[in-house]
């Protein structure tokens, strides 16, 4: 692992210090590009090719891959930089100022306006950080040059080819010019950090003008991230997430996996492990109609696995018979997530709805959703005093 880091610092080295290649006009991978554009979108390939001379490679996008990744601290570290004193007050200014937007929002995707907030805050703490990139660098630099020389990643490089096609496609569809499009090193735009996919996808108009402006248009960032949400599952007027209390006891003892036996049932395998019928046949999506065949394997909701980011599947009975139970009365036959959180010298239990799922679908990290999740409380709390109605 480490000769493998070392090796990549020096492939980085190498790379910055040659000389700059002054356009990806004449790139293998440019000119497969245009003539992509040409064949599925009737781009003309000299216009493409133009485009590509415009576009620079980025060394400042190349080193800002090489920093570690949030994703990599626990917790207790991770938190510390969203849930702060200044972006919850910004947070709260923010909701004030675009009052309007957000009620509006609310109405029509049904989608929480703490949330909304939140997520521009963690994002880019209300415009401040949006990103001071020029995308088309960013991502030409990211598909034709990093994920090509410095970390041979094809998935990474598709992606980021893909991309750079749906910038040029949203460019043509908003009459913009996408030389002129500022955004994050990776090519994420405006104040929720929209991808050119996501935005063809999900950005809209929310005041009328004709453009979905998400770079200085808040009402449109507003829109387009309750939009965003409402597409990914959102429930409207539900909770996000439950605090829970981790108590494995002797009783939790049978295995996660179980061989059917010569003779068993499914009331005979749930009686004998303290369990339901309907426990079972939910864990392991069966009907009354199935018939259980000798050394086949059932699972047995008796195990946790912890911070696994999939769609909520285990019920609140499930998990509470598992060990984790919910801190307020819960409808044991909703599903969650388990979340474990490392806050230092203890650990932190919550289970998580679907709309903690949906979070999650905007970047998929369970400390991500959770940051999102209890900032939005923290500005809500703020926001919403004995004054003021939310």
């Amino acid at each position: 692992m480490e000769k493998e880091k070392l090796y990549r610092i020096g492939i980085i080295c190498i790379f910055l210090s040659s000389p700059v290649s002054s356009d990806y006009s004449n790139h293998p991978d440019g000119i497969k590009f245009a003539e992509h554009m040409f064949d599925k979108h009737e781009f003309s390939k000299s216009s493409t090719i133009e485009l590509l001379r415009v576009a620079k490679r980025s060394d400042s996008v190349i080193k800002a891959m090489q920093r570690p990744a949030e994703k990599t601290k626990p917790w207790h570290q991770y938190k510390k930089h969203f849930i702060t004193k200044q972006r919850i007050k910004n947070g709260v200014a923010f909701w004030r100022k675009n009052k309007s937007f957000l009620q509006q929002a609310e109405k029509r995707f049904g989608v929480n306006a703490a949330i909304i907030v939140s997520i521009i805050g963690v994002e880019t703490n209300y415009g401040r950080n949006v990103g001071s990139h020029r995308v088309i660098d960013a991502l030409c630099t990211l598909a034709f040059d990093y994920y090509t020389k410095v970390e041979k990643r094809e998935s990474r490089k598709a992606f980021f080819t893909v991309q750079l096609e749906n910038l040029l496609l949203l460019a043509r569809e908003q009459k913009q010019d996408p030389s002129q499009l500022i955004g994050s090193y990776a090519g994420a735009m405006g104040l929720g950090q929209f991808m050119p996919n996501s935005y063809r996808n999900f950005a809209i108009d929310f005041d009328g003008d004709q453009f979905a402006d998400i770079w200085k248009n808040p009402g449109d960032a507003i829109g387009s991230v309750a939009n965003y949400f409402t597409k990914h599952g959102w429930v409207p007027g539900d909770i996000v997430a439950l605090r829970g209390e981790h108590k494995p006891t002797s009783d939790v003892d049978a295995p996660s996996n179980y061989q059917i036996k010569s003779g068993d049932t499914l009331y005979s395998i749930a009686n004998s492990f303290g369990l339901t019928v309907a426990e079972i046949q939910r864990s392991n999506k069966l009907s009354d109609a199935d018939v259980l065949s000798v050394g086949e394997t059932l699972f047995l909701p008796t195990e946790i696995e912890f911070n696994k980011l999939s769609k909520p599947s285990m019920s609140i009975g499930d998990l509470k018979l598992a060990g984790l139970s919910a801190l307020e009365p819960a409808d044991v036959n909703r599903l969650a997530l388990p979340i474990m959180l490392d806050i230092g010298t203890e650990r932190e239990y919550w289970l998580g709805l679907q709309n903690f799922y949906a979070i999650s679908r905007y970047n998929p990290r369970i400390k991500y959703a959770m940051a999102v999740y209890q900032l939005s409380e923290l500005i809500r709390s703020q926001y919403c005093d004995p004054t003021t109605v939310c």
